[in-house]
């Protein structure tokens, strides 16, 4: 019997649907005048600002830390996140990119 070999297929990385989801997020501060800040990727290294956010956006009234995530909560993350002190004019908020309707719902408390 002749066995014929199949040709290993390409593993080709896709971007992390995480990734695009922050890109989205971004784009949408970007778009309400924010000036947007996210850490580059680093292999072997949490890209995560204090462990917590994933990017930063300030405009001339406030500072964002804003978690960014899909569907799903990470229920340890949001009650570090809520936990943490709140000097003014900074403000913790977590993005649930809600993938059925293609949009964020926002928290800024629980």
């Amino acid at each position: 019997m002749n066995k014929q070999n199949k040709p290993k297929r390409k593993i080709i990385r896709k971007k992390q649907h995480g990734e695009k989801i922050e890109k989205i997020a971004c784009e949408l501060l970007k778009n309400y005048k924010y000036l947007v800040w996210k850490p580059i990727r680093v292999k072997f290294h949490s890209q995560d600002i204090f462990g917590l956010f994933d990017i930063i956006a300030l405009n001339k009234k406030e500072l964002k830390l804003i978690q960014v995530q899909k569907d799903r909560k990470r229920p340890y993350k949001i009650k570090q996140i809520f936990k943490l002190p709140q000097p003014k004019k900074i403000k913790y908020e977590l993005w649930v990119y809600k993938t059925n309707e293609k949009k964020f719902k926002i928290y800024d408390k629980i």
